[in-house]
């Protein structure tokens, strides 16, 4: 029958955390410690558990100090580099940020003074004769231009007929008689005979070719050329043209009437003086 396993005395397992204690401080000098370092270890002397400590420091109640000096080991040879290992599996994309904020509206520069205007271009070349539009509205009557230079005067119009004669006027007071003129020279007897007796026996007529104011003197015993020239007064207004012609040299007003030249006296005997009154108005040359 086999014997009972004994548990392990105190002083075995001082001995035993002790002893690791030392491998344990052997392993980490070689890492991190100097070579020679002073070493303290605390040991739990109930469980065993060991806890590193500076050497400045002390372990308190309940723990065994170990204490030791390191020694550097020797350097080993490198080994050969490892193989890469696979590479690993893409992480998965983060999560977006947050927008940034909008960066500041740059507002618009005033605008720059225009610049001096540019050289006139070449006149181009003309273009073809367009075709004739159509004929436009007329415009508003232009003003009334100024007079124009009056014309020479035109020739006289023929003298219209002779208009009826009119009622004869009442007779007006016998004036005063006038003293006696003086005695005139003595006559030629040897032609007072062949003057002034049985004249103007022939009739007015109507004038045909003759010059305005010309006398004719006809043998006629019906009718001459014009009017018989016996003194009579006449109408301005019936006679215009003739009047512009005799005035008042031989009677009349000069306002109304005006008077033929009075031929009697110096009418050979049975003829007749007539003077023209239609017909053409005598020219200068």
């Amino acid at each position: 029958m086999p014997s009972a396993r004994r548990a392990p005395s105190r002083s075995f397992r001082f001995f035993a955390g002790a002893a690791v204690a030392a491998v344990l401080l052997a392993g980490c000098t070689s890492e991190s410690g100097s070579a020679g370092a002073l070493q303290k270890a605390c040991v739990d002397s109930t469980t065993a558990a060991i806890k590193l400590i500076a050497a400045a420091d002390s372990c308190g109640a309940g723990f065994v100090e170990a204490v030791f000096t390191t020694e550097a080991p020797a350097a080993g040879v490198d080994g050969a580099d490892g193989k890469d290992g696979a590479d690993g599996a893409d992480g998965k994309d983060g999560a977006d940020g947050n927008d940034g904020a909008n960066g500041a509206t740059i507002t618009n520069g005033a605008t720059g003074a225009r610049g001096p205007a540019g050289a006139d271009g070449a006149t181009g070349a003309t273009g073809p004769q367009g075709i004739q539009g159509l004929t436009g509205p007329a415009g508003p009557a232009g003003a009334p231009g100024a007079d124009g230079a009056t014309g020479p005067t035109g020739a006289i119009g023929a003298t219209g007929p002779t208009g009826a004669i009119g009622a004869t006027g009442a007779t007006g007071a016998t004036g005063l008689t006038g003293a006696t003129g003086a005695q005139g020279p003595a006559g030629n007897s040897l032609l007072a005979s062949k003057f002034g007796n049985n004249t103007g026996g022939a009739h007015d007529s109507l004038a045909g070719s003759c010059t305005l104011g010309t006398l004719t003197l006809t043998a006629a015993t019906y009718a001459g050329e014009g009017l018989v020239a016996d003194g009579r007064l006449l109408s301005i207004a019936s006679y215009s043209a003739l009047f512009s012609l005799l005035g008042t040299n031989y009677g009349g007003d000069g306002y109304t009437t005006f008077a033929l030249p009075n031929m009697s006296d110096v009418t050979p005997n049975g003829m007749t003086w007539m003077i023209c009154h239609q017909g053409t108005f005598p020219s200068m040359l």
